[in-house]
C-alpha cells in the first residue's frame, strides 16, 4: 500500500469539500426557488416551513464548508515545513469595551 503525501491528502480534501459545497449550493437554489414560488402564491404550508428550516440549516453548513475550503487552500499555498509569512500583530485598541444597553419603556398613568 502506497503512502499518500501531505499535499495529495490536502488536494483530496479540497476536492471533497468542493464537491460538497457544489451539492449544498445546488440544494440551496432549489429550496430558495420553492420558497419563493410558495410566497408568490401565498401558500405558506408546513412543507414551506420545513423548506425554510432546511435552507437555514444548509446556509450554516455551507458557511462551515467555505471555512474548511479556505483553510485547505491556505495549507496548499504554504509548502510543507514552512510557516506562513510573519505578519506583525496590530496593537490592541485603546477603545473602551462596549457596554450592552437596554431600552426600558415606562408608561405613566394620567391622574384624573
Amino acid at each position: 500500500m502506497s503512502e499518500i503525501t501531505h499535499e495529495e491528502a490536502l488536494r483530496q480534501a479540497d476536492a471533497l469539500v468542493s464537491r460538497a459545497l457544489g451539492e449544498t449550493e445546488t440544494r440551496c437554489r432549489v429550496l430558495a426557488q420553492y420558497i419563493s414560488e410558495c410566497e408568490t402564491n401565498g401558500s405558506r404550508t408546513v412543507v414551506w416551513s420545513e423548506a425554510v428550516r432546511e435552507l437555514s440549516s444548509l446556509h450554516a453548513y455551507r458557511g462551515g464548508l467555505m471555512r474548511r475550503h479556505s483553510l485547505i487552500q491556505e495549507a496548499l499555498d504554504c509548502p510543507v515545513g514552512e510557516s506562513p509569512a510573519k505578519v506583525p500583530l496590530s496593537s490592541p485598541s485603546n477603545r473602551p469595551v462596549p457596554r450592552t444597553q437596554r431600552q426600558v419603556q415606562i408608561q405613566a398613568r394620567r391622574r384624573p
